[in-house]
């Protein structure tokens, strides 16, 4: 593997023959941007890959060529990186070796994996013995990815750090009842600017997808009743522990270290298997110390009381056990609200953070699901702590599951009050629950009317976007209201399957009055009906309408939302899924090549990369006799 044999040719000293001095001599003698071209062409194959399985071409072995090579290829190879528990070590003396490798990392995916299981296994919860195992993996990697992090120093490796993205999952959980390509290793599409490889999401997810008819039976078996299967891929929220005297597990890990490099943290909803809230919450306040943004996507329990001890923090009742958290008064502060939320750095300037249902496929039907109805974050404390929070956050999709006119009655609450500091909110985007058809369009109108009050108390205010949909099968309705204020002129856009604008003679002023306190311009305003109809709002169930969002990179992470929009799809026919899968406009790729130090210890093929070396040594050599003789 590269990082090994680049170490090896550029920390031991060598002797250069009087050909290999001449060589370098005539490279130095080349221009400066004439070299970086060279280096650009040689890397160019890599950028705009295509994918094909877990085999991608690798840039690590141009790195041996000289020192100047090193420095280009190390920073395109590091740039991204894939860590699995194996290549934790060793990632850890490569860093080591050469700290200035750091400096190079821009995003890191840390793919924790727990201990695999088998059949009849999958129909079952995992027992204590299993919870215990898979905490001490979970907690070695992250104290192991921790202790190389910190090594980091802005002063030496550049301010600008990295965005972790934090997953885990049993490689068993793909093996049993559940086929989702998205959370297998060969899965190529991890960031924004993956979008843009080819073959394209939508080719990937119809050739890894399983049929829909058989998705819901394994091994001749039908969903069991109780969803144990479920139960299992969704897992016991894993904790942070260290080991006792005696081998046993003690929970409240204390010895957890800053790692100011940490910029961004993304936990995507397509990984199943939860962070204890009490254990993320520790990383969050003692090692994640200078956050800026975070994404954190969950899906919403399957019983109410799981759910109701992610929110507040509360005894876990198990389907065998009546089991206790280890320490009753972190029992009782564990919850999203009282432990997560004041968790948060100082640091932390945008904050997204969204629920979503189990998908059907994946349920037996006749138990039914832990859906928002069952949440309780309509609770007037976490309403409270959600909108005093905003104002410290530049950027902030609250949770869906929160009533949207209780949240911005408590931001006006907050700016009335003389003892709030100013608010720094520039971009929100809220989603509100619509209760029928029939009333849909006042309830929207009434809550935009309650924003426009809310964006008074906000002075730095550049975009309020609320959006809402209301599914039925003979009358969907979908919204979405959207304010701009940008280059001192605002702007208001109304959406919605009608070319009118419900509540208008009231809407404008009050929003105009809000332009005028922003930019002392006057508002100009347009209503746009959706080219989807109410049928495919219906079918979609309700995804259509998330590419029309103007922050729904703030709502949804952009890999995440290209999944929602192909979800409800699965149970479709491939002429009914090519209509609507992929429709979002792929971005132009970057530098996509990713370093998994996974199966590390794999050599490249020598024959390959000496004739690849053979080639451009031509090259360069010609360029060189016809320039310079």
């Amino acid at each position: 593997m590269f990082p090994m044999a680049m170490d090896m040719t550029t920390d031991s000293p060598e002797v250069d023959s009087p050909s290999s001095m001449d060589k370098a001599a005539s490279w130095t003698r080349l221009p400066v941007e004439l070299r970086q071209k060279i280096l650009n062409f040689v890397g160019s194959p890599f950028s705009g890959r295509q994918y094909d399985g877990l085999a991608s071409p690798k840039l690590a072995p141009f790195a041996t060529v000289c020192r100047e090579w090193q420095v280009f290829f190390e920073t395109c190879t590091f740039r991204r990186l894939v860590l699995d528990p194996d290549s934790l070590a060793r990632f850890d003396t490569i860093i080591r070796r050469r700290d200035s490798r750091l400096g190079y990392i821009r995003k890191l995916w840390l793919r924790i994996k727990l201990s695999t299981y088998n059949c009849p296994d999958c129909n079952y919860p995992e027992d204590v013995v299993t919870q215990n195992l898979n905490n001490g993996i979970f907690t070695d990697c992250i104290l192991s990815l921790l202790g190389t992090l910190k090594l980091w120093v802005p002063a030496r490796h550049g301010a600008q750090g990295l965005v972790l993205m934090l997953s885990v999952s049993s490689p068993s959980d793909t093996a049993h009842w559940f086929s989702r390509c998205e959370m297998k290793d060969n899965y190529p599409f991890h960031y924004a600017e993956d979008l843009g490889l080819s073959p394209g999401m939508v080719e990937f997810h119809q050739a890894n997808t399983a049929h829909p008819f058989i998705q819901g039976v394994h091994r001749g078996d039908s969903m069991p009743w109780h969803n144990g299967h479920f139960k299992r891929l969704h897992g016991t929220p894993l904790r942070l522990v260290r080991r006792g005297k005696r081998g046993r597990f003690i929970s409240q890990h204390r010895s957890l270290p800053a790692v100011p490099m940490v910029k961004g943290l993304v936990m995507r909803r397509q990984f199943r298997r939860e962070i204890h809230v009490g254990s993320l919450s520790c990383l969050l306040a003692r090692s994640f110390v200078a956050l800026e943004w975070f994404c954190f996507e969950r899906t919403l329990c399957l019983k109410p009381r799981h759910q109701l001890t992610f929110d507040q923090g509360t005894y876990v009742m198990c389907s065998h056990t009546l089991q206790r958290l280890s320490d009753e008064t972190d029992a009782l502060s564990s919850g999203f609200q009282s432990r997560l939320l004041p968790s948060l750095p100082k640091t932390l300037r945008q904050f997204s953070f969204t629920q979503w249902d189990i998908p059907r496929k994946e349920r037996n039907p006749t138990h039914g699901n832990g859906g928002p109805g069952l949440s309780l974050h309509a609770q007037a404390n976490l309403l409270r702590k959600m909108a005093k929070v905003s104002q410290r956050l530049e950027q902030l999709c609250p949770p869906w599951q929160m009533d949207a006119g209780a949240f911005l009655q408590s931001i006006i609450e907050l700016g009335e009050s003389p003892e709030t500091v100013e608010s720094s909110l520039k971009r929100i985007i809220l989603r509100c629950s619509l209760s029928s058809s029939q009333t849909s369009s006042m309830e929207f109108g009434s809550l935009v009317l309650l924003a426009a009050k809310t964006a008074l108390s906000l002075p730095q205010l550049e975009v309020f976007e609320l959006w809402g949909t209301y599914l039925d099968e003979h009358d969907s309705s979908a919204y979405i209201f959207r304010y701009m204020h940008e280059d001192r002129r605002a702007s208001m856009v109304w959406r919605s399957f009608e070319n009118t604008m419900t509540c208008q003679a009231r809407i404008i002023p009050m929003w105009s009055e809000v332009a005028q306190k922003h930019s002392h311009s006057s508002l100009t305003y347009n209503a746009v009906p959706f080219t989807e109809t109410k049928a495919d709002l219906y079918k979609s169930e309700g995804s259509c309408i998330y590419r029309h969002l103007l922050l729904k990179d703030l709502a949804f992470d952009p890999i995440t939302q290209i999944i929602l929009e192909n979800e409800p799809y699965d149970w479709c026919s491939d002429d009914e899924k090519s209509q609507v899968l992929n429709q979002g406009n792929p971005l132009t790729p970057h530098y996509a090549h990713t370093l998994s130090l996974a199966g590390i210890g794999q050599d490249d093929d020598p024959a390959l990369l000496q004739a690849d070396i053979m080639t451009f040594e031509t090259e360069v050599n010609a360029f060189l006799q016809h320039h310079y003789g």
